[in-house]
């Protein structure tokens, strides 16, 4: 996913502020980790070397009270002393503080045993693992690796996750940067046409065509901004309900789009019977408005549109192209619009189903054979 500046300096002000985060947390853990670590391989040390000396003492009283032979555990690294803490003999010679129990020195942990209580002339038994730095050294590099894994492990799922988070607003700012494309392209038809009528009525006198173009594309304009007006204000305005007669509705609508109907030579087919209702009479207004631009808009030139409100149901049929069934559910979304090249920005059957939704009305839509047809039904 390629990203452009302001996203990039979105995406790194969100790592900033992840990266550090995760970093005080791992840096905590591993402290904690560490000393977790460490008091447990001391306190494992500390049993291994009282268990040699114990079996050291044990030995010796053995051999002293039961004429045993004195035997010293394998491997154990050991030095007995006197009463005086005169050497006897041992793996080792060393100077060592034998008030203390256990202690560290010189990277060794040593362990002070005082069991033998002078058997065999031995009052001290000082046993030693000189291995022991060279583990909390191992622990330490462990430590590191683990929180360097966690480290990056979780650096990953942050970035991940930052431009997962930035794909909606992506998709939001390039359905934005097209809805004002085309409601530029879609402006400037009218807008071009109202500056054409003007300059040849300036230049040749009043004509009863320019005129119908500056009401038409004025018209145009009109409703473009009624319906960015709905999409903008519809959450905030209150909805006053009359009593509205939808089949005058309907008749306003196709008086409002006749020029524009005239101008793609379409022929209107309606049978309208009465039906009234009670809801915002602008809301339905902006409804039936855009079913009927939408139906001439697609339509292609020459063909009919039909237009039947029966039972309080509308219907509106052009002919033109089959919307494809996997795009019958998307079309109600803003901004999706079945075909690319034709007028509009995607928002008029947005419009039409948030107003459906707000009253409650159903709305279907069948397209099969070049023939579209959208269905309202007010009594749902």
């Amino acid at each position: 996913m390629s990203l452009s500046h302001y996203e990039k300096r979105s995406l790194f002000r969100f790592m900033s502020v992840y990266i550090g985060s995760i970093f005080l947390v791992i840096v905590g853990f591993g402290i904690l980790f560490y000393k977790i670590e460490t008091e447990a391989y001391k306190e494992k040390v500390f049993n291994k070397l009282r268990i040699e000396a114990f079996k050291i003492a044990s030995s010796a009283i053995d051999a002293h009270m039961r004429h045993k032979d004195f035997i010293i555990p394998k491997k154990s690294d050991f030095m007995l002393l006197d009463k005086n803490k005169q050497f006897i003999d041992g793996t080792f010679k060393e100077e060592v503080d034998i008030k203390k129990e256990f202690f560290v020195k010189n990277g060794s942990a040593y362990y002070v045993d005082k069991g033998a209580k002078g058997h065999l002339g031995i009052n001290y038994i000082v046993v030693k693992d000189k291995d022991f730095e060279k583990h909390l050294k191992s622990i330490f590099r462990k430590t590191i690796f683990i929180s360097l894994f966690a480290f990056i492990f979780l650096m990953s799922v942050g970035w991940y996750l930052g431009k997962l988070f930035l794909k909606p607003m992506k998709e939001k700012i390039k359905e934005l940067d097209r809805f004002i494309k085309d409601s530029t392209h879609e402006l400037n038809t009218p807008v071009t046409s109202i500056l054409l009528a003007t300059q040849k009525i300036e230049q040749k006198g009043e004509k009863p065509t320019y005129i119908k173009t500056l009401k038409m594309s004025s018209k145009l304009i009109s409703k473009i901004y009624q319906d960015m007006s709905f999409i903008s204000f519809n959450q905030h305005s209150k909805c006053e309900k009359k009593l509205v007669d939808i089949s005058k509705k309907l008749d306003n609508s196709l008086d409002f789009f006749a020029l524009l109907i005239e101008q793609k030579d379409l022929k209107i087919k309606k049978e309208v019977n009465p039906c009234h209702i009670e809801a915002d009479p602008n809301h339905i207004d902006i409804l039936i408005k855009n079913l009927v631009d939408n139906a001439i808009k697609y339509a292609k030139p020459n063909s009919i549109i039909t237009v039947t409100l029966k039972n309080c149901t509308l219907s509106v049929t052009n002919e033109g192209k089959t919307i494809k069934s996997d795009k019958l559910s998307q079309i109600f979304k803003r901004y999706e619009r079945d075909d690319e090249t034709t007028g509009g920005f995607g928002i008029g059957l947005d419009i039409v189903s948030t107003i459906c939704k707000k009253y409650g009305f159903k709305i279907d839509v069948i397209s099969k054979n070049n023939i579209t047809t959208f269905k309202v039904d007010f009594l749902s």
